[in-house]
């Protein structure tokens, strides 16, 4: 019957119960009814090419029903169906034969699911698909079923790195019966028959290795010198980044920065090691009436000492620096320093610092600090 134009195929043909041997290529199967081999339980042979099954076999509702009667088959040839995919079902039957079926030219890139027990299938023609190579679960399938022949020639089947899983089980199972016919595209673009290929896989695996660890020690060097591209840029603008993430961290705890009300005349930083001047220096100003916020005086029990100087910045008119020699030696003095040169340089109050200079310090000495 092949090549008469039917419609569709959504219907049953009946009186023929002893039918073998069934040829409907060129049948237009864009429509299809589930039922169409229903009626030929002795059915061997199914020739179906041209038939439009892409469409037709994964519209149907219960594609697990379409050769549900056809227990006999041995014969399956769905060549040119502009199959993309197979549903699921359609060969999970227990077949009393070995099955042989052939899916050449169409758009597969993954074999259909069989019935996954051994001797089920005797013959897979794959040929003129878009097989790169056979994924995880197509090879472990064929481990199972063990089918006598695999055909893969005339797919752009790619020998490289990334299928060198595919490539070596090629070479270990034995399925792929038409390794000298298929030609594999190589990294650099060029073809090699599969068979010569494999032939020196060793070596090609070793290479693939090679690159793995230079792919792998680049990315490496590349991270170190980023990590010490941003060490040095972070150790650069140290002072900024901090300012900014305190700005940020007072922001969400609802700090509100004062306008022209402040709760100090001056905030002092100074080197616990002159504590003694500073104290002298605190009686004469608050005798007079200048109110000064000190660090073993005014900081917050429990509170951050980094936020603790945010917040003594923010809240006092002036900030006065008792420089002594002991002063540039201290880590948290020059912290003192570079929160307020950013803070007036942000809130566009250059003249909030005063200098105070406690000792005969050289010019070498502040350039050095």
């Amino acid at each position: 019957m092949a090549n008469i134009t039917f419609r569709n195929c959504n219907g049953t043909i009946n009186g023929a119960d002893n039918l073998e041997y069934f040829d409907m290529s060129g049948f237009n199967c864009k429509v299809l009814g589930v039922n169409l081999l229903s009626n030929f339980p002795k059915l061997i042979t199914l020739i179906a090419k041209d038939a439009n099954l892409g469409i037709g076999l994964n519209a149907l509702q219960n594609t697990s029903e379409f050769l549900e009667m056809n227990l006999d088959l041995q014969h399956m040839d769905l060549m040119n169906n502009n199959l993309k995919t197979l549903p699921d079902d359609l060969f999970c039957h227990p077949f009393r034969n070995k099955l042989s079926i052939i899916l050449d030219r169409n758009y597969l890139q993954s074999l259909p699911n069989f019935l996954t027990k051994p001797n089920t299938i005797e013959r897979i023609s794959l040929k003129y698909n878009r097989f790169s190579c056979l994924s995880e679960n197509d090879m472990a399938m064929l481990n199972i079923i063990k089918p006598s022949s695999v055909f893969l020639g005339r797919n752009p089947i790619e020998c490289s790195c990334n299928t060198l899983r595919f490539l070596k089980w090629v070479q270990h199972s034995g399925l792929i019966s038409d390794v000298d016919e298929i030609e594999c595209v190589l990294q650099t673009g060029t073809f090699a028959t599969l068979s010569k290929f494999l032939q020196n896989l060793k070596i090609f695996e070793i290479s693939c290795q090679t690159k793995l660890w230079v792919t792998l020690a680049s990315c490496i060097t590349s991270v170190t010198i980023l990590a010490l591209l941003f060490g040095i840029i972070y150790y650069r603008y140290r002072f900024a980044f901090e300012y900014f993430f305190l700005r940020i961290k007072l922001k969400l705890r609802h700090y509100q920065p004062l306008l022209e009300d402040f709760s100090h005349d001056a905030f002092i930083s100074y080197s616990h090691k002159d504590i003694s001047w500073v104290k002298t220096l605190y009686d004469n100003l608050q005798s007079k009436g200048i109110s000064l916020c000190l660090y073993h005086k005014d900081f917050k029990v429990g509170m951050p000492i980094a936020e603790c100087i945010m917040e003594a910045i923010n809240s006092s008119r002036k900030v006065v620096f008792v420089i002594t020699e002991d002063f540039l030696e201290s880590s948290w003095g020059t912290y003192e320093i570079e929160m307020t040169r950013m803070h007036a340089f942000r809130e566009g109050r250059e003249s909030m610092v005063v200098v105070i200079l406690k000792d005969d310090i050289k010019k070498t000495n502040f350039q050095r600090h």
